[in-house]
């Protein structure tokens, strides 16, 4: 199963390289919100991972920090990100914040998957309600090769214990979601494709 996950993420690292690239042009423009959130996650586990003794593996998990970081850093220039301080954000982030904390507090296992699962759901969800509202801001590939790399992980994972499961599931249906957010905000507002890429707010 080693392998099946190792392939897993080559091909998400070689679906991010675009989005990057789109990103650095403003064709893409990241959530700043959704990616702060998820690059606080990544530190965690890559930490987590350090200090369980984890050697190989820290190379994904370094990979997925430093993919973090810079799409956070791009989205923070000026008309490259989305996500501006509005009620709704901040009471995402705030969310987000308590459920990492109460993750790293808490004692019981149960709990802390609980609460590592709504972090990084608040931050995918803010990104589908992105990927419908303005899809031409999205880069589809990243995502359907998201999609293919976390179907894949899911089967890496060689057990059907729910605990384990969870995670992996959710991501990939996160990536499924987010493909047909933007195929759908592409049918919706087939106008906003023309448009000049203004950094929206939200």
């Amino acid at each position: 199963m080693y392998g099946l996950g190792l392939i897993a993420t080559i091909i998400g690292i070689a679906g991010g390289i675009p989005y990057i690239y789109n990103a650095v042009r403003r064709k893409t423009k990241p959530h700043r919100i959704a990616w702060a959130i998820f690059l606080v996650l990544s530190i965690i586990s890559f930490a987590s991972q350090l200090s369980l003794g984890a050697r190989a593996s820290l190379v994904f998990y370094g990979w997925f920090v430093i993919n973090n970081v810079i799409l956070l850093s791009l989205s923070l220039r000026k008309n490259a990100g989305y996500g501006d301080i509005t009620p709704l954000n901040i009471f995402c982030i705030c969310m987000a914040i308590l459920a990492i904390v109460l993750w790293k507090t808490t004692s019981s296992p149960l709990l802390a998957l609980i609460c590592t699962l709504i972090a990084d759901g608040i931050g995918a969800l803010l990104i589908v309600v992105k990927s419908y509202q303005y899809p031409e801001t999205e880069t589809i590939t990243m995502w359907y090769t998201g999609c293919i790399a976390t179907f894949l992980n899911v089967l890496a994972v060689g057990s059907l214990k729910a605990s384990i499961l969870a995670a992996p599931v959710q991501v990939f249906l996160f990536n499924v979601t987010i493909v047909a957010a933007i195929l759908a905000g592409r049918k919706a507002h087939p106008v906003k494709k023309k448009r000049a890429h203004k950094s929206p707010a939200g």
